[in-house]
């Protein structure tokens, strides 16, 4: 080799070693179930637009539960803009809890209407897209792991994410013989993913969240329509609420559990599984609902059930109190502290 082609070979190496060197390696980490057991996770009341998260708002649930928590999850409007909320997340991660970010793609705050900027159907033509890389650039640059979740209880009418808002049962979208109101929110959903994937935003553990009640209750707006896919999924959540009827009496847990559990497992035979909200209002079985629903989580009556995250908001979206938080009473805050005595406090990660 004459001198040429040897300094022109050592040019190339030497650039191509800069490269590598400039370029870092992102390595994908998710949140893996517990070794044993059941994670002990929260919402804590950091106010319906997430303007009050805090470690404070993280330490106050966990000295009322005697018992830290692995997540805590806040919702990220888009109310503003699409605008990464990393402080917030820096926050949580700097108090020691993985922050999960909820995503809700709504510029009103209305339930139970259209939306009329973030539509599905813009999402998926690319309208957001510059902003949604730079979000994702700015969660690869945090340089810690969170959670995210894109269109909480997308089988609820009441949000505009609905399949009732975009398509419902109608079949010219997408695949044939597919509803494509969720078939919508699939592939909107798989987009949102892709990007922040395509940015490098590896070290995010992708959840997704259905209601235990499908409103509308038809079969287009099964849960199986909505799922983007195990390549795209690491978690699979319920909200689950004991609601009064006229009479007073909460539904069972056990009773909306067994009506939703096997349709949960069978969206997936690998795939984790969560109670991603849990909450009951206070009143005279509050406290029983509660031991009751502890006990049989427990009691591996769901053995795929690895986390539960009870919804410890103290006012409703209109300003009323909720009477959900866990010290509603002596009563539940003991069943509640009971119930979670053995849950797991320490994050599992896989790469």
């Amino acid at each position: 080799m004459n001198f040429f082609a040897k300094t022109s070979a050592v040019i190339l190496f030497a650039a191509m070693t800069a490269l590598c060197v400039a370029s870092p390696v992102f390595a994908s980490v998710k949140l893996a179930p517990p070794e044993s057991g059941i994670y002990h996770s929260a919402h804590p009341d950091f106010g319906f637009t997430a303007d009050l998260v805090s470690v404070s708002g993280v330490r106050h649930f966990e000295s009322l539960a005697n018992k830290k928590i692995v997540w805590a999850y806040f919702s990220w409007h888009w109310t503003d803009g699409i605008k990464f909320p990393s402080e917030q997340c820096r926050v949580l991660n700097g108090g020691g809890v993985i922050p999960l970010v909820g995503i809700m793609p709504w510029s009103t705050l209305r339930q139970g209407e259209p939306e009329p900027i973030y539509t599905l159907e813009r999402i998926l033509r690319g309208d957001f897209d510059s902003e949604l890389a730079a979000c994702a650039d700015e969660v690869r640059d945090l340089g810690f792991p969170i959670m995210m979740e894109f269109g909480p209880e997308v089988n609820g009418s009441w949000f505009p994410w609905n399949g009732a808002w975009n398509g419902r049962d109608g079949d010219s979208y997408g695949e044939a013989g597919s509803p494509d109101g969720p078939e919508r929110f699939r592939d909107a959903y798989r987009r949102v993913i892709n990007i922040f994937r395509s940015r490098g935003a590896d070290k995010v553990t992708w959840v997704f969240h259905i209601a235990a009640a499908a409103a509308p209750a038809e079969p287009w707006n099964s849960a199986s329509y909505y799922y983007p896919g195990d390549e795209w999924i690491d978690w699979i959540g319920v909200s689950v609420y004991g609601t009064p009827d006229d009479n007073g009496d909460i539904k069972p847990f056990d009773e909306i559990m067994k009506h939703i559990y096997p349709g949960m497992s069978a969206l997936s035979d690998a795939k984790p599984l969560a109670v991603l909200e849990l909450g009951a209002p206070e009143g005279s079985a509050k406290a029983r609902w509660i031991s009751d629903a502890y006990g049989s989580v427990n009691s591996g009556n769901y053995p795929r059930i690895r986390a539960v995250a009870w919804w410890n908001k103290i006012q409703r979206s209109d300003g009323s109190p909720s009477r959900l938080e866990i010290n509603s009473s002596p009563e539940s805050l003991a069943a509640y502290r009971a119930g979670v005595e053995n849950f797991a406090e320490k994050a599992i990660w896989s790469e």
